[in-house]
């Protein structure tokens, strides 16, 4: 299974200290985890939080040939405020991964990817807009677009989130995210609202502790969550992991209960564990292998 996620590549800065974290690159970490294989297109200062990044991603399995390294623009970072096990962020601007390129040599990658994952963040500036739908445009026909749609204030518009959609087969967004998008298109039920999308077929509401909802044209499954295990854990990177998890079973055609229990259990597992990217010891990896063995 190939999956590629399109998107940032930055350092979390908590109060003890950086660590590796973004969307795109939480859910290739993970997917890497899960056995995938794991390819990011992104972008990097020439700095030494460029470097370490590319250095800690290499070391867990996923591919960076596709990550640009900008001699004029400083590697991402995002302070992170930890209120219990929940976090807030603070975005910087003007960052390396606002200018992701298409390159021609990514094409040939592209085309053989089973599931492509992108988020809105990335596409806060035209540039970055225009080269993931040159990317998308690239893949093949069967493969997946799984959009984590990933609102973050100030960088939150319409017309963004809709050209998004337009371009998603399947969506992941969380409560906040949800209301959020009620707001923008002036609907009550969201996760019906995107069901009638075109192109849509699949979306996953999380709920945080409370599990989840997944939903089909016809059916929908509500997972009540997994208990979090006691320990210095926060949310930082759970919605990643559960997206990852999700993508590495779209090309498997697996049921509604079976993506939303793997999801669920490694999205606690990711909670329980402080950052983003966390190591996974073996019997984590063991359970998720005997809950993704259903349909």
């Amino acid at each position: 299974m190939r999956l590629l996620a399109w998107g940032e590549l930055l350092w979390d800065l908590f109060l003890d200290g950086p660590r590796l974290g973004g969307a795109a690159a939480n859910v290739t970490y993970h997917a890497a985890r899960l056995g995938a294989e794991s390819l990011l297109v992104s972008r990097v200062g020439a700095d030494d939080l460029g470097r370490r990044a590319l250095a800690e991603l290499g070391r867990a399995g996923v591919d960076t040939r596709h990550v640009g390294v900008d001699s004029e623009r400083p590697t991402g970072t995002v302070r992170v405020e930890l209120l219990g096990r929940e976090a807030r962020f603070a975005i910087g601007e003007q960052v390396a991964w606002d200018r992701i390129s298409w390159s021609p040599a990514l094409a040939r990658d592209i085309a053989r990817v089973d599931v492509v994952v992108f988020g809105t963040l990335a596409q806060r500036t035209p540039l970055g807009a225009g080269a993931l739908a040159t990317a998308l445009a690239h893949t093949a026909p069967d493969a997946w677009h799984l959009c984590d749609l990933n609102l973050r204030a100030p960088f939150v518009g319409r017309g963004v989130v809709d050209a998004s959609l337009r371009q998603a087969h399947a969506v992941k967004l969380n409560e906040q995210e949800a209301a959020e998008l009620g707001e923008l298109f002036d609907t009550h039920d969201p996760v019906s609202w995107l069901l009638g999308q075109p192109t849509i077929r699949l979306v996953a509401l999380t709920l945080g502790a409370r599990g989840s909802v997944l939903a089909a044209r016809g059916e929908r499954y509500e997972h009540p969550g997994f208990a979090l295990s006691d320990g210095a854990g926060d949310s930082v990177g759970a919605g990643d992991a559960f997206t990852a998890a999700l993508a590495t079973l779209l090309p498997r055609g697996c049921s509604l209960p079976t993506m939303a229990s793997v999801a669920n259990r490694y999205a606690a597992f990711v909670a329980s564990c402080p950052g983003a990217m966390p190591p996974v010891p073996p019997g984590i990896l063991d359970e998720l292998a005997r809950l993704g063995s259903g349909p």
